[in-house]
């Protein structure tokens, strides 16, 4: 059943009732209820009231206090308006003013004081980093050192220390300056950080950006001329790279870049500046409302005069002319400096791109003549190389060591002696080769060393030679930034230097070659007239051709002796022949016995005639080859033996004329010796030549034996010149012929068996045999 309201049951009887037990706790439950809710909500009523009555009563108290204190101000007020009280108000308020305006100003110069010193600190900091410093800033804080100090020294009471931090100022601004140039001259760091150092020192200087620029290339114009003095190789290459440096830094930052970051500056006031603020050193946050309003509005001037890109063209253009006499001066000097034609060829590669690249990048005036200048320096160089080098044949010949009156023995040029030495025969037998070879073809004794700087000198020739070619073959398109077409007139230039400069130097060393071989022939000539020994002067003469033939085939021309060459040749050979021919007869005539008796014994033949010639004549040939083997072998070309028949056939007749006369005193001789025999084994043994006796025909027997050595020596005297007359006799021959008094078939009998001997004897005398055959 539902449950009744409790609230509507009027006593406890009437709810036990008509309830029963479990409806009864559930009402007794909800009148709990009822009550807990009836009890809180008196609760907080009464707790409402209860603090608006102690709000109320605190308002009483405050205003109880509050009236208390306006009486006493009132009754305060009451005993001030007396007059004395007024008037010493007066002057007491005067007194207080005072104090606080000198107060003020004791405060603004502390402060600026403060401020000005951290400047100084703060800059200071700034230059000892060097390199990292930012100039600008300390430009900044030097212009707002400046500002502070003549503000403090045209105050009331300017602090003693004002006047020495003025004098640190002045200091720190000549660093400040020396750190812009020393800036300036480097080409470490961006262009923005050098921009800034621009503006720091036309913010210091209160420069225009013509100033500035002129400035900026001023001191790389002292920076290079300082390199140009330094004759290297990479001197010069740090001039080039500061050359291109300034143009192109010249060329980014003026006008615009520069002039941009100058007008910043101007914008706002300094120790506004966000850059100056954040320096701990100034304590703007403590100091900065005790700064003047002078300094405090302070904003730096700066000259806005318009530099346009014309007046910077112009300014380059004249920079750039001196700049280009300083890297023509530095080349200069390093090339007097370089001795190694590889090096200047390398270093002419490198500085010649290089210039080009500012040619191609400038297009400025006068930069291509400047380019061949520079081309010219070069090749003016490598011309003297050549020209050197040319004439290291006549040094190689005019050595301390030539004496050309010094002989070498026969002992020394005999090559069987080498068999005495020893060679290092475990590489091959090169050096035993080489040995044989000097002797054969009598490089020894003085003429070796001769012919050692000679084979040097060829050497060198070959070798620049062979860099000469290699300049044809240079590849300049594979170290250049920009391209010959680029340029103004690039292929003339590029032709100018792959084709004509080669050329120009392959001329100039032909025309050196040719004039030091013709002072190399004019030399030997000098020594020939000047009486020097005949066989070393050949020697040398024939080292000297070789070497001629040797360089003109290389240069590719025929090569000219010249009329002293063709000349000293024959009359070389002449004058050795001479003192051959001279020395052998002079030897000759002291040996010679006069025989007595003709060796008809070894006669054959009928009619008898002789096979042989006589001991005397024999003797002749074997001293005279015997004279020429020590004179050296290899002296005896075709033109020299020649030249000593042609001598000796001169000299012949007197030769032959020497020999016994009929009517003089007779001594047998038999094969040469000196026997005498009686005169009935005389008479046994004395043949019958046409029907003459002994007695009448010795003489006759003798113009035979001398008509054979004549026609002996005759057949060993036939030269290659003369071979067309060979067949015709001389007239000294047929002379003796007449005398002999002999048949035609006896005579050519006699002329066979002379051809004969000679065929069987002329290994013997091998040196007169070239053309006998």
């Amino acid at each position: 059943m539902a449950l009744p309201d409790p609230l509507t049951l009027t006593s406890s009887q009437e709810a036990f009732t008509h309830h029963p037990l479990p409806a009864i706790r559930q009402l007794s439950h909800q009148l709990h209820h009822h009550l807990d809710t009836n009890r809180a909500q008196l609760r907080s009523l009464v707790g409402a009231s209860y603090r608006d009555l102690l709000g109320t009563a605190e308002r009483i108290v405050e205003m109880d206090v509050q009236i208390r204190a306006v009486e006493g101000e009132l009754g305060g007020i009451g005993r001030r308006c007396q007059g004395g009280v007024v008037g010493r108000m007066g002057k007491n308020l005067a007194g207080l003013r005072v104090g606080v305006v000198e107060e003020e100003g004791r405060r603004r110069g502390m402060a600026g004081t403060k401020v000005l010193e951290g400047c100084l600190r703060a800059a200071g900091r700034g230059m000892r980093r060097g390199g990292d410093g930012d100039a600008l800033e300390v430009g900044k804080l030097v212009v707002l050192g400046r500002v502070l100090c003549k503000s403090l020294v045209e105050g009331v009471e300017a602090p003693a220390v004002v006047h020495e931090f003025g004098r640190r100022l002045a200091g720190l601004r000549r660093k400040l300056l020396g750190f812009v140039e020393r800036s300036i001259r480097t080409l470490a760091g961006d262009r923005t950080a050098l921009v800034r150092t621009l503006c720091a020192y036309a913010l210091v200087t209160s420069s225009s950006a013509k100033d500035v620029l002129r400035h900026f290339l001023q001191v790389r114009a002292e920076e290079i001329e300082s390199q140009a003095e330094t004759a290297t190789e990479s001197g010069v290459l740090q001039v080039l790279e500061l050359y291109r440096k300034t143009l192109g830094d010249a060329r980014a930052l003026f006008p615009r870049m520069f002039a941009e970051s100058l007008s910043r500056l101007g914008k706002s006031p300094l120790l506004q500046d966000a850059q100056v603020r954040a320096l701990t050193e100034l304590n703007l946050d403590v100091y900065g409302v005790w700064i003047a309003a002078d300094v405090q509005g302070f904003t730096p001037w700066v000259r806005h005069e318009a530099l346009l890109a014309s007046g910077v063209n112009e300014g380059l253009a004249a920079w750039s002319k001196h700049v280009q006499g300083c890297v023509l001066g530095a080349v200069t000097a390093y090339l007097a400096s370089e001795t190694d034609v590889d090096a200047v060829l390398s270093a002419r590669k490198k500085v010649l791109s290089r210039y080009l690249a500012l040619l191609g990048g400038g297009n400025d005036a006068g930069q291509s003549q400047a380019t061949g200048e520079l081309r010219s320096v070069f090749l003016a160089r490598l011309s003297t190389f050549a020209v050197d080098c040319a004439q290291g044949g006549r040094a190689a010949l005019e050595g301390a060591t030539v004496d050309v009156g010094k002989a070498v023995t026969a002992q020394e040029r005999d090559i069987w002696q080498l068999a005495s030495r020893d060679f290092d025969i475990s590489h091959g037998a090169l050096q035993l080769r080489q040995a044989v070879l000097q002797r054969r073809h009598g490089r020894d004794g003085p003429i070796q060393p001769v012919c050692e700087r000679l084979d040097a000198w060829v050497e060198r020739w070959n070798a620049f030679w062979e860099v000469l070619q290699r300049m044809r073959s240079t590849k300049w398109d594979d170290d250049l930034d920009v391209e010959f077409d680029d340029l103004d007139d690039g292929d003339m230039l590029l032709d100018a230097l792959v084709k004509e400069d080669p050329e120009e130097l392959c001329s100039t060393l032909r025309q050196a070659t040719t004039d030091t071989i013709r002072e190399m022939y004019e030399y030997l000539q000098k020594a020939f007239d000047a009486g020097g020994d005949a066989a070393m002067l050949v020697r040398l003469l024939r080292e000297v051709h070789r070497r001629q033939g040797l360089l003109a085939e290389r240069m590719g021309t025929m090569g000219s002796d010249g009329g002293t060459a063709k000349a000293l040749f024959p009359a070389l050979h002449r004058k050795l022949a001479e003192n051959i021919v001279t020395g052998t007869l002079k030897q000759h005539t002291r040996r010679q016995k006069k025989q007595a008796d003709v060796p008809v014994s070894l006669w054959d033949g009928s009619p008898l005639l002789p096979v042989q010639p006589s001991p005397a004549t024999f003797r002749l040939l074997t001293l005279l080859q015997r004279t020429m083997a020590e004179m050296g072998s290899d002296l005896w070309t075709s033109e020299a033996v020649d030249a000593l028949k042609a001598t000796l056939e001169e000299k012949l007749p007197g030769i032959l004329a020497d020999s016994p006369s009929e009517g003089g005193e007779l001594e047998a001789t038999t094969n040469g010796h000196g026997d005498e025999p009686d005169e009935s084994e005389a008479a046994e043994s004395s043949p019958v030549v046409n029907g003459e006796t002994r007695g009448g025909d010795l003489g006759r027997r003798q113009r035979v034996q001398l008509l054979f050595d004549a026609l002996y020596l005759q057949r060993i005297l036939r030269r290659l010149q003369a071979a067309e007359s060979a067949e015709r006799q001389p007239r000294w021959v047929a002379e003796l012929a007449e005398t002999a008094e002999l048949d035609t078939a006896s005579m050519e009998r006699l002329a066979k068996s002379a051809n004969e001997y000679w065929k069987r004897t002329y290994l013997l005398f091998a040196l007169l045999a070239p053309h006998a055959s």
